[in-house]
């Protein structure tokens, strides 16, 4: 997931409808692994959530207000367990109605996932998929099969809070982080590229923020004018704020509407 739920899932769900191109499923991928989705770039965790703490992001196609995605942090058996829910609203439901649900379980120290589950229901695409990480099998067992386990392996959603607990401070420009993480019994692959600090507008304020682009095919790079972008908080919080992506039939963005129970205090800026 989860990373932009319903416009994610459709159009990658479409493979299996042959309603896409290559790229534009590749595009997908990164998307997902976007939002949900980076692998570990330093080995000690200062976590910058808590139990309690929402998220809630408005999701436009284009023109289109599509959709609501939400993530929650709880807890279960002294771990962590994250929630994330998206559905479709307004005119894009009336055309492609989507409810899903995504949840993930993980241990409070490693941030490494037990188990991972998802429920989605896309038009008429259904799917329900359970997942167990078995490390001292080194496999996973899936709904489908058993397969070989990578290490640092993260799912769509616990790799959307994996990666706020990373040290971004001694990143520099053209930096990047290697990507692993679960998706259709399969893992994929991908490098995150730091492209420097900004400042972003959002309904609250302006916000000081890092800029990510990914890169799935060898030597491409998502750029700002033609793939991809990413934008999380440059505080201790390190939520994302926006994403914007081009794809084949358009372009899909996503941005942050409302939030509670943050560790910290959100911080804003000025303008640049």
């Amino acid at each position: 997931m989860f990373g932009v739920f319903l416009l994610l899932s459709f159009l990658y769900n479409q493979k299996d409808k042959k309603l896409a191109s290559y790229q534009m499923k590749t595009n997908i991928i990164a998307l997902y692994i976007l939002l949900f989705h980076f692998n570990a770039y330093a080995q000690q965790y200062d976590i910058p959530f808590k139990k309690g703490e929402k998220l809630e992001y408005k999701i436009h196609y284009g023109p289109i207000a599509a959709g609501i995605a939400g993530f929650e942090v709880k807890t279960f058996q002294d771990q962590f367990k994250f929630i994330a829910t998206g559905k479709s609203t307004g005119v894009f439901s009336l055309f492609f109605k989507v409810k899903d649900r995504y949840e993930s379980i993980v241990d409070k120290n490693s941030l490494h996932p037990n188990q991972f589950y998802r429920d989605v229901k896309e038009g008429g695409y259904e799917k329900i998929e359970n997942v167990f990480f078995n490390y001292k099998l080194k496999q996973a067992e899936t709904t489908r099969d058993t397969i070989p386990l990578p290490e640092n392996t993260q799912d769509l959603l616990s790799i959307f809070y994996y990666l706020r607990a990373q040290d971004f401070d001694t990143l520099k420009v053209t930096d990047n982080i290697a990507v692993q993480v679960y998706l259709d019994d399969n893992f994929m692959n991908s490098q995150l590229y730091y492209l420097g600090n900004d400042t972003i507008k959002t309904k609250f304020g302006w916000v000081a923020a890092k800029k990510w682009a990914p890169e799935l095919e060898t030597g491409r790079v998502f750029e700002e004018d033609n793939g991809m972008n990413l934008w999380i908080t440059d505080d201790k919080n390190q939520i994302p704020l926006k994403i914007q992506a081009k794809i084949l039939v358009g372009s899909i963005e996503m941005d942050l509407i409302k939030y509670s129970g943050l560790k910290e205090p959100l911080k804003f800026t000025k303008k640049n």
